[in-house]
């Protein structure tokens, strides 16, 4: 029942039904004062005239945001009363009167809160028995005829009560559906690419896996095809690397593995990929760069191994293959065109660059 007392914090339904009711009201109000001018009344055509214009402005306000829709509703209202209570002091016809004073409330209850409405009922309602009670109005109502009047007033305002009621309640809920759809959505979004993110890393390097370098692959044998934009890889294996791990544990191991994911990353550039292709082996994408710069960027990987990832004093180094894409080439035959170059550089002693010529 405390819903009864207050609207919904955001207003976007009393804001969206304000809006309909001014554009109904501006035509109905501007047919009314012409039909007023020829006809009755011009002191009455003026004031719907004066209410018409007052409500194209609201409207206008209410659409570029330049009012609020508390100030503007009540503006509205006072607004509407000015013809309906010369219709009551100076129109002799009672059943005007009567529509009349009836809408207005009905209006009221969308527009504002119940406690707002039951002001406005103690104004506009008492002013009306007053007037009409004291014979001040034109219009002659029987005790009789006020009785039904503020009876059947009350059973509408009730009815309107509930069903605002029941659209505001359904559109609360709505909107709070919404609200959890809305973050549920979001954090399924983070949860995807949280998942998207590990399916396409390595656990113990931080290198890209297999998975995204074979799409990485797929991309640039793409552009190829389509532009002739060459690429190179360097395909590298660490040396006795099984020894290390026989000997020093594989913790050892895997330390040395990080280490060298580390120099590998700093040595390339950012658009470059580094990633893990398989136990021991690493495998560079390097694009827009040919078999020359590549064998360069393999040269400064292995030298800064041999330099910097060491076991008592021994070198930890790696064999490299080095091939730039070239016509009739797919993907499986240039990485096997890699594993062949270091191949051969493990056949030649390893902890060198073999590449693949032309």
């Amino acid at each position: 029942m405390i819903n009864f007392f207050t609207w919904s914090k955001t207003r976007e339904l009393e804001k969206e039904l304000y809006k309909l009711i001014l554009k109904g009201v501006i035509v109905t109000a501007l047919l009314m004062a012409a039909f007023d001018l020829f006809f009755n009344s011009h002191t009455l055509a003026l004031l719907e005239f004066l209410f018409a214009s007052i409500s194209i402005l609201l409207f206008y306000s209410e659409v570029k945001h330049q009012l609020s829709f508390v100030v503007s509703s009540r503006i509205f209202i006072v607004f509407m009363a000015m013809p309906i209570y010369w219709n009551l002091l100076y129109n002799p016809s009672y059943i005007e009167s009567t529509i009349l004073f009836i809408f207005l409330p009905i209006i009221t209850i969308i527009l504002r809160p119940l406690k707002e409405v039951m002001l406005f009922t103690i104004i506009f309602g008492g002013s009306f028995l007053y007037i009409s009670i004291t014979g001040m109005g034109e219009a002659d109502f029987t005790y009789m005829e006020l009785f039904k009047l503020v009876s059947m007033q009350g059973l509408i305002s009730f009815f309107v009560v509930m069903y605002v009621q029941a659209n505001k309640d359904y559109q609360e809920v709505i909107s709070e559906q919404a609200n959890a759809l809305k973050e549920s959505n979001t954090q399924l979004a983070k949860l995807y690419r949280a998942k998207a993110i590990e399916a396409s890393i390595d656990a113990l390097t931080g290198l890209s896996n297999r998975l995204s370098l074979m799409k990485k692959l797929d991309e640039l044998f793409a552009l190829y095809r389509r532009s002739r934009e060459v690429f190179s890889i360097i395909l590298f294996d660490i040396d006795h690397f099984k020894l290390v791990n026989d000997t020093y544990g594989h913790n050892k191991g895997d330390e040395i593995l990080k280490s060298i994911a580390k120099i590998s990353l700093e040595s390339v550039r950012e658009i470059d990929m580094v990633s893990r292709y398989g136990g021991e082996e690493f495998l560079v994408i390097l694009p827009k760069t040919n078999a020359i710069v590549a064998q360069s960027v393999a040269e400064r990987i292995r030298m800064s191994m041999q330099e910097n990832i060491k076991i008592e004093n021994k070198s930890i180094t790696a064999s490299f293959g080095v091939v730039q894409i070239r016509e009739k080439t797919d993907i499986d035959k240039l990485i096997n065109l890699a594993d062949q170059a270091l191949y051969r550089a493990k056949e030649s002693g390893r902890n060198r660059v073999e590449v693949v010529e032309d």
